[in-house]
């Protein structure tokens, strides 16, 4: 209850530092995807995942996004849980995260994810854009089918980017997920980074890889790190998509998952 706090004041600190309304900015967007991933996760058995997101993005104020995203999961297997934070794996887990006798296939809603993030820091000829956020995973899923823990987690972080060259922009990203823990269940907190770059191969195609990784949830667990990598294609002004591929590199990361969604901003 004290990190959900926490996470509710720095979005109400985000809410009133922004300044005046845009008007010359897209103000909504929506978008979805469909990301597949399959891996044992050290688990010793594959479990396959189809994670589809619809999310409704509002800008109400210059330089803060406000998020909104309903998912529909489909498991293969319950031997992992999706947290706010990434994958569990139910390996050493007890109560109601304890691996089940027989692994069935569920699918359904998952959890609902707000997030708030707000321009704090513009880009400069030195100085990287620095957008912190705020994400609070409501649970939503149903914990009896395996889709969810039944716990609230809260995520704060910060985005940065910059130009490096003049179609050559470099990302990094750092977070904290507080995890809520079931009745008789001892998950861990984690910390989250991603470091890439994005580059512009014509007006329309750009591409990007991403190195990314967390500490392990579930103890016993690995941590996770994969390598994505991808392109995004522009077809109008306010409509684009994108495509990747996902290798992971650690026993606690899936073996390999694709990804392809549409968005659209107006």
């Amino acid at each position: 209850m004290r990190h959900r706090g926490l996470a509710v004041v720095v979005l109400l600190i985000l809410l009133g530092a922004a300044p005046a309304l845009a008007q010359d900015e897209p103000r909504w967007s929506l978008s979805s995807s469909v990301n597949y991933s399959e891996g044992d996760y050290g688990t010793g058995k594959n479990t396959s995942i189809v994670y589809v997101p619809f999310t409704l993005g509002v800008t109400p104020i210059d330089r803060l996004w406000l998020r909104l995203t309903v998912p529909y999961i489909h498991q293969s297997t319950q031997n992992v849980v999706i947290t706010g934070g990434g994958v569990a794996a139910r390996n050493g887990s007890r109560g109601r995260l304890a691996r089940p006798a027989s692994s069935s296939s569920e699918s359904g809603v998952g959890d609902v994810l707000l997030k708030g993030s707000y321009v704090l820091v513009q880009e400069a000829d030195l100085i990287p854009e620095v957008a912190p956020y705020v994400k609070i995973k409501v649970p939503t899923a149903d914990e009896d089918r395996g889709l969810g823990t039944g716990e609230f987690d809260e995520t704060v972080g910060v985005d940065l980017s910059k130009r490096l060259i003049d179609k050559l922009v470099g990302y990094l990203a750092v977070s904290y997920t507080f995890i809520g823990d079931p009745p008789g269940v001892d998950l861990r907190d984690t910390f989250g980074w991603s470091l890439g770059a994005a580059y512009l191969v014509l007006p329309p195609l750009s591409v990007f890889g991403f190195l990314e990784g967390s500490t392990a949830i579930s103890r016993g667990q690995a941590d996770p790190v994969e390598l994505r990598v991808g392109a995004e294609y522009r077809l109008a002004t306010a409509l684009k998509v994108t495509g990747s591929v996902t290798r992971g590199l650690t026993d606690g990361a899936a073996d390999w998952g694709f990804s392809a969604g549409l968005a659209l901003r107006f």
